[in-house]
């Protein structure tokens, strides 16, 4: 036991031999759980990394969805005075480039759900949803084709 208490030899003739036992003792074992207990810098890198990547997702989600919703939002507006002035042809082109920002939406949430940002759920939602919507598109333009 005095090697596990790092080989310290100091006087303890004049202190009870049960309590400089049980020290000792408390010592050792203290000492055999240090490795599992003490986390070094490469080992804290790694269990952070997932953290990071994670955070690193949501904030790319965060960003092309706000990119996304802000071309939507310049496409409804010339789509919507396409229509107006009759320019039907055009209005459907918007209407694709709106179903374009769709993809790039699901595929952002594809990549925070992969990275651990979001539920897997709420992706698989989001991109149902962009499924709908670009179902919606193709069958309003072979519609419009058919005549």
């Amino acid at each position: 036991m005095a090697q596990a208490s790092g080989g310290n030899d100091a006087p303890t003739d004049a202190l009870n031999r049960q309590i400089v036992q049980a020290v000792t003792f408390t010592n050792a074992e203290t000492a055999s759980y240090a490795p599992s207990q003490i986390a070094t810098g490469p080992d804290m890198m790694i269990s952070q990394a997932a953290g990071l990547v994670a955070q690193s997702a949501a904030a790319y989600f965060d960003g092309v969805t706000k990119i996304a919703l802000a071309s939507q939002g310049v496409l409804m507006k010339q789509m919507t005075q396409d229509l107006v002035e009759g320019n039907v042809e055009q209005a459907a082109e918007d209407a694709l480039g709106i179903l374009a920002t769709d993809i790039f939406m699901g595929a952002a949430a594809a990549v925070a759900a992969a990275a651990g940002a979001m539920e897997a759920a709420s992706a698989s939602f989001a991109i149902d949803r962009i499924d709908q919507s670009i179902a919606k598109y193709s069958t309003l333009l072979q519609n419009r084709k058919s005549p």
